[in-house]
């Protein structure tokens, strides 16, 4: 599953986003954070969330991974 990369929001000027990819390099997603802004996680087009901390993003991308496994397996 994929981890995402510590960010400290006080040292970002403006809104980022990192390309999120599966364990084989295909594309799942976008991790958006900006000061001000939060962090947002957006997977395979439908999923989104937006968190204050970190661990809130990474327990979101983890479970709906976990809840889509058998999905992604039989792709």
């Amino acid at each position: 599953m994929p981890k995402l990369p510590h960010t400290d929001l006080k040292l970002v000027q403006s809104l980022e986003s990192i390309e999120l990819k599966d364990d084989a390099g295909r594309p799942i997603g976008q991790y958006f954070f900006g000061k001000g802004r939060g962090r947002t996680v957006f997977l395979f087009g439908k999923y989104k969330g937006t968190f204050k901390t970190h661990a809130e993003c990474q327990a979101f991308v983890d479970g709906v991974l976990a809840v889509l496994s058998p999905e992604l397996a039989a792709k």
